[in-house]
């Protein structure tokens, strides 16, 4: 082998870098083109997991809004309304209000015993209120033996068949001159010749009162009589509590001095008589004097008259002018200090300068006095105005000498009257007269004890159907307007107002009357304290519109987002979906 040149050797060492160095450069080539790879695949699948935690997130968010947000909103502008029965209250007048009345028969005749009860029994049906239990009565022998006299009839009678609350007693006695006479007790004696269609008159007109009843319950006939709308006008619900104020007036203290035990004379005389009436409603006898208050109003400064006595005259006092005598004394009695309905029993004593009073109609005819030297008017369901006059021989002795008078009021002038005033104002006077039936006059300060029946029966069905028809309105405006509040106090009222309505009647059909009439005033009370419960105005301005307008300007800026990323999400998610379908495939 022939030895190579330097030169040959040197051209062989070139190659073989050169090479080299292409081959080193393939290798780097190679590297950064894997690298690159490396980088584009790992800025890829950070690209994704970004777009997964954003798409989660508004996920999320979407969650917080929807499932947490907008349920805890509703849930805090939520008007809270207790559960109330709608149904049941209203179908109250698909059961309408039916008393039973108990009556009791006695005849001497057994035969004529069954004809009136008969006839009674028929003329009862086709009442609108109320359902006949009749009670036929009987005596023996040897009880009838001894009996000489009506009083002994009825006192063996009650003894027999005792009369309660809601009773009543016909009892037969040939010797009368009447066809019907009603004691003051719960009895009355008939004639051997009393038909059964007066007895039923005496009943319906007297002890029943259905005329009232009928323009209470809103019956269209009554309504269209004057006698209805009347009634209608001047009756109201008895209320639970009542404020009897006794007020004395004295004018010029400083030209009389008035002399007169208010005080004793209530208790004598008011609170006998009210205590009858406590079994349906309460009262609170008061009695004040008021100095320095005087007739005011228009037309209220009397006018003076010549006469025949020995004064001379007289001052008439204008009938038109009483309305407004009570709306200026009114504001200066003092009742705001009481929240109970107060009835006023004022007594006027005129100095003598201005004495004696008189009363005028308008036809210019003085009115009736309803007792010596005393005046008075009654309006109704506020009290009555007592003018007591001074004694002529005082106000003589005042004209002459103008010296300083005492003036003795008796309570035996004034009292009744205040009396009757109170009869007029709980509508216990009977102003319907019937032929050959009367009435034995009043013997005692109390009502007749059938009066008393009849008080509490009438007003224990007009409480009843006024509480209904509060509990129906209520009802009817509370499903209307869906924005007031209804609290557990207002539920519970008239929860307790339907329930008590349910439970008189029950007790009025049965003829507990006095159970009905204590139920009756608990559910008029429930009645009237929801219906005028204040917090029913929390909201009663800030309808559901109101609040819609209030809220969406809030949340509105908020959803548009929400609303639209439903569409990005809906784009992720079918993305992705493709995307794991080609990797399948290629697999």
């Amino acid at each position: 082998m022939s030895a190579k040149t330097p030169s040959e050797e040197t051209k062989a060492q070139t190659k073989a870098s050169s090479s080299d160095m292409a081959t080193d450069k393939r290798r780097v080539q190679q590297d950064d083109d894997a690298s690159g790879e490396q980088c584009e695949a790992g800025s890829s699948s950070a690209a994704r997991e970004d777009a997964a935690i954003h798409i989660y997130a508004t996920i999320a968010f979407i969650v917080i809004i929807i499932v947490i947000g907008v349920p805890m909103w509703w849930k805090t502008t939520e008007v809270y309304r207790v559960s109330l029965p709608y149904s049941e209250i209203r179908a109250l007048n698909e059961d309408p209000i039916k008393a039973t009345f108990r009556l009791g028969l006695y005849c001497q005749s057994a035969e004529r015993r069954e004809i009136l009860s008969f006839e009674l029994r028929k003329k009862f049906e086709q009442n609108f209120v109320f359902e006949l239990d009749l009670q036929l009565l009987s005596l023996d022998a040897d009880t009838l033996a001894t009996i000489k006299t009506p009083a002994r009839l009825e006192a063996e009678l009650q003894k027999h068949y005792p009369s309660t609350l809601g009773h009543f007693l016909f009892i037969e006695w040939p010797k009368l001159d009447d066809d019907i006479l009603v004691t003051s007790d719960r009895t009355a004696f008939i004639s051997e010749s009393a038909s059964s269609l007066k007895a039923y008159q005496v009943l319906s007109s007297w002890l029943l009162q259905e005329y009232k009843l009928k323009a209470i319950l809103g019956s269209r006939d009554a309504q269209q009589t004057l006698m209805g709308r009347q009634l209608r006008l001047n009756s109201a619900p008895l209320q639970a509590q009542y404020e009897v104020l006794i007020t004395v007036l004295n004018p010029r203290p400083e030209l009389q001095k008035v002399h007169w035990n208010a005080r004793a004379a209530a208790e004598n005389y008011i609170e006998p008589f009210l205590s009858e009436l406590s079994g349906i409603t309460n009262f609170t006898i008061k009695t004040q004097w008021i100095y320095q208050v005087g007739l005011e109003g228009a037309g209220a400064q009397p006018k003076q008259v010549p006469d025949d006595s020995k004064l001379g005259r007289h001052y008439a006092l204008a009938e038109d002018s009483l309305p407004h005598i009570i709306t200026s004394l009114e504001k200066k009695l003092g009742t705001q200090i009481t929240d109970n309905p107060c009835i006023h029993l004022v007594v006027y004593v005129p100095p003598c300068a201005q004495a004696p009073l008189r009363i005028y109609r308008k036809d210019g005819q003085r009115a009736a006095p309803l007792a010596s030297n005393v005046e008075a008017f009654t309006s109704a369901k506020w009290g009555g105005i007592v003018f007591a006059n001074p004694a002529e021989a005082t106000c003589v002795r005042y004209m002459e000498t103008e010296q300083f008078s005492d003036v003795y009021i008796h309570a035996q002038d004034v009292m009744p009257v205040l009396l009757y005033q109170l009869r007029k104002i709980f509508d216990l006077e009977n102003n319907t007269p019937l032929l050959d039936a009367t009435l034995v006059p009043y013997s005692t300060i109390e009502p007749r004890a059938w009066e008393v029946d009849t008080f509490m029966r009438t007003n224990t069905i007009y409480l009843v159907h006024s509480a209904t028809t509060t509990l129906q309105s209520l009802i009817q405006l509370l499903g209307g307007i869906e924005y007031i509040v209804i609290n557990d106090e207002v539920g519970a009222a008239i929860q307790t107002a339907h329930q008590k309505i349910v439970a008189a009647k029950q007790q009025l059909r049965a003829g507990r009357l006095q159970q009905a009439a204590l139920l009756a005033r608990e559910a008029y009370t429930s009645a009237e304290r929801a219906f005028f419960d204040p917090s029913m105005l929390a909201l009663l301005y800030f309808p559901d519109e109101q609040k819609y307008a209030i809220y969406i300007p809030l949340f509105l800026p908020i959803m548009i987002p929400v609303v639209f990323s439903f569409n990005t999400i809906l784009k992720y998610f079918r993305k992705r979906k493709a995307t794991t379908a080609t990797k399948a495939k290629e697999e």
